[in-house]
C-alpha cells in the first residue's frame, strides 16, 4: 500500500522561526483551522478556494497540546524563565499569558516568532512544515502551466490529504550531527552569516537563538505599511532527516516526481521570508527504503 522514502534536507540559507505566542497560536491559528476544517469536511461538492488548504487535515487535541508545549518552551528559553509546562490546553494558555509580561520586559516589544523546543530543550519543528512546502511547490508548478504529473490545484490538495505523510510529527534540526541546544553555541555560527536585508541580533539568553530583525511591507486597506519583523534564526548547514510514507499508485510514489518538488526547495524553502529573502532554502538527498512502522501485533 505504501512506499517509504528517507529524505535528508540541508539548509543552504538560514531558516526563520514561524511560531507565534502560544495563546495567539491556539486562539487564532489552531482554533480557526479547526473551524475551517469542520466546514471543509461538510462540503460534498467542490471546496471553496479559501478552504482548500484545510481539506482532509486534522489537528488532534494531543498534537495541539504538543505544539503549544513546544512553543512555550521556546519562549521560556528566550526570556530565561523556568516554569513547569502543563499538559492541558487551558493551563498552557494560562501560562503563556503569564509569560507575555516577561517577554515584553525582556525584549522591550512584542516577542519574535520562534522555533518550538522539545522537553530536553532542543530546537524542533512540526513535520507538517515540510509537507506544506512540498504542497506549495506543487501548486506553484501547476499554476505555471506544468501539469506533467499533477493536473490541477484540486489534485494537489487531494494528494496532500491522502498520498504523502511524515511518519513523525516533529523534526529536529542538527548542525554537524549535533542537536541545537544549550551545549551548541549557535550564536558563533550565525555570527558569520550575512543577510541581504535586516540585522542579526545576539541571543537574549542562554539556550535562546539569535534574532533576525528586518523591515517588512504589507498592504492595509490599500495603503502600504512598513513594520519591523523579528524571528529566531538557525544557520545554513543545519540538517533534517525524515521518513515519508507515500501511497502506492500516487504520482508522488515515483521518486523523480518527489525530486521535482524537492528541487524547488532551493528557491522556495521552509519558514518565514522564504520568498523575499530566500530564507530556509535547502538541498536534499532521497532514497527509497524498507521501513517498519512497528504497528501493534494483529493490526495493519
Amino acid at each position: 500500500m505504501f512506499k517509504y522514502y528517507k529524505v535528508n534536507l540541508r539548509l543552504i540559507r538560514p531558516q526563520l522561526g514561524t511560531q507565534t505566542k502560544a495563546s495567539i497560536h491556539s486562539e487564532h491559528v489552531l482554533e480557526k483551522a479547526k473551524k475551517e476544517i469542520a466546514k471543509a469536511n461538510m462540503l460534498s461538492g467542490k471546496l471553496k478556494k479559501s478552504l482548500d488548504k484545510y481539506r482532509g487535515v486534522e489537528i488532534s487535541e494531543s498534537k495541539e497540546i504538543q505544539e503549544l508545549q513546544g512553543i512555550l518552551r521556546g519562549y521560556m528559553e528566550l526570556v530565561g524563565s523556568k516554569r513547569e509546562v502543563p499538559d492541558t490546553v487551558d493551563e498552557l494558555i494560562k501560562v503563556s499569558l503569564e509569560l507575555e509580561e516577561d517577554i515584553l520586559t525582556a525584549t522591550g516589544e512584542d516577542a519574535p516568532t520562534i522555533f518550538q523546543r522539545s522537553e530536553s530543550g532542543t530546537v524542533i519543528i512540526g513535520s507538517h512544515m515540510v509537507l506544506g512546502n512540498l504542497k506549495e511547490n506543487a501548486k506553484i508548478i501547476v499554476n505555471s502551466g506544468d501539469k506533467s504529473f499533477v493536473k490541477s490545484k484540486v489534485a494537489v490538495g487531494e494528494m496532500g490529504a491522502l498520498d504523502i505523510k511524515c511518519v513523525s510529527d516533529f523534526l529536529e534540526p542538527t548542525f554537524g550531527g549535533k542537536a541545537l541546544n544549550k551545549s551548541l553555541n549557535v550564536s558563533d555560527i550565525i555570527a558569520k552569516t550575512t543577510v541581504a536585508q535586516g540585522k542579526v541580533l545576539p541571543p537574549a539568553g542562554e539556550g535562546s537563538l539569535p534574532i533576525l530583525e528586518r523591515p517588512i511591507k504589507f498592504d492595509r486597506m490599500g495603503k502600504t505599511v512598513t513594520a519591523i519583523a523579528r524571528s529566531e534564526m538557525i544557520p545554513a548547514g543545519c540538517e533534517y532527516e525524515l521518513i515519508l510514507r507515500v501511497r502506492e499508485g500516487s504520482p508522488l510514489a515515483e521518486q523523480e516526481n518527489l525530486e521535482k518538488l524537492l528541487d524547488c526547495g532551493k528557491n522556495n524553502g521552509l519558514g518565514q521570508a522564504r520568498g523575499s529573502l530566500n530564507m530556509g532554502a535547502y538541498i536534499y538527498k532521497i532514497e527509497e527504503i524498507k521501513y517498519d512502522e512497528k504497528l501493534p501485533q494483529g493490526w495493519k
